[in-house]
């Protein structure tokens, strides 16, 4: 039977507010006007806005502020084909929120609030089995509380139940409790250059080396910013070159924006590599023109011939 879902997204779903600034460092006791603004979903959230408009049928799970942030990010969500009902929302906490500083040189800093945090009991094994594919990050793994909890059962339900699981454990990767658990039940890990050697504590030509050695390499999949990324399929390594000459508005998201595209690519029938070079395209996408600008994955293949 069909199922109900193609893509499950589990937390850390953030507003973001983008604001401009000439440059850094801003002082204290200054005022500092920002020549444009921005609100949009940001996070997972944003991930799960961007694999709907590539195509997939998107499901959304996590705890949010019954505040009007919280409003606006479901609104959002609704608006682009995501499903919110499993959404919970809390009258203890606001919903997390990011606001994104951006100088012009492209430089930009977070200031940033958790909003509901350590609250997600649990995630329904049911939607877990309506869906084909389950995606995760590493925030909420550093302590063993409920958020903890609920995660490792549903990966072991996803595991149990033969699902795709993604899986980005992020900067915080090296204090995340139990991660080689983690590690073992997903189906593909992604990590940026910085956490892969965070890791592996080793440099990342050895990493690739080691990967390409390793029984299980496959579910790696390496982000390396302006050397494209790097996938592997039966010990062998795939280089995926970066697309170049787009103008970068600002670099936030590109990481999520790969995510997002190699998973839906791979999770729709293509091969490793192409879901690679996909996931290169919606990076670029997101960080010059925003999720807005994101397409079908059958546009993109048909622009960028693939």
């Amino acid at each position: 039977m069909p199922c109900k879902y193609d893509l499950l997204i589990i937390g850390d779903g953030v507003l973001d507010i983008y604001l401009n600034i000439k440059n850094f460092p801003i002082k204290e006791y200054t005022t500092t006007i920002s020549s444009t603004m921005e609100v949009c979903p940001g996070g997972t959230a944003a991930m799960a806005v961007m694999a709907s408009k590539l195509g997939l049928k998107v499901s959304f799970v996590d705890n949010i502020g019954n505040d009007l942030f919280g409003d606006y990010l479901i609104k959002e969500l609704k608006n682009n084909g995501v499903n919110t009902d499993y959404i919970i929302r809390s009258n203890k906490k606001m919903t997390a929120t990011s606001v994104n500083i951006i100088d012009d040189m492209k430089r930009h800093s977070f200031l940033g609030y958790l909003g509901s945090g350590d609250s997600m009991d649990y995630v329904d094994a049911n939607l877990i089995n309506d869906s084909k594919s389950i995606f995760f990050e590493g925030y909420n793994l550093i302590k063993k509380g409920k958020t903890y909890r609920a995660l490792m059962k549903a990966v072991m339900d996803a595991e149990t139940a033969e699902k795709y699981i993604f899986f980005d454990p992020g900067p915080l990767i090296s204090q995340i409790i139990g991660i080689e658990k983690f590690m073992n039940l997903s189906t593909k890990v992604f990590l940026n250059r910085d956490e892969a050697v965070a890791y592996f504590s080793d440099d990342i030509n050895n990493i690739l080396k080691r990967i390409k050695n390793d029984i299980h390499g496959d579910r790696y999949v390496l982000k390396l910013d302006r050397d494209g990324s790097v996938t592997v399929k039966n010990r062998e390594i795939i280089k995926c070159p970066p697309v170049k000459g787009i103008k970068i508005a600002n670099t936030i998201g590109a990481g999520d924006a790969f995510d997002i595209g190699y998973i839906s690519a791979l999770i729709s029938g293509y091969n490793e590599k192409n879901a690679c070079i996909l996931g290169n395209i919606v990076a670029a996408m997101r960080i010059s023109k925003g999720i807005g600008s994101i397409p079908s994955i059958k546009d993109i293949t048909r622009d960028f011939g693939i």
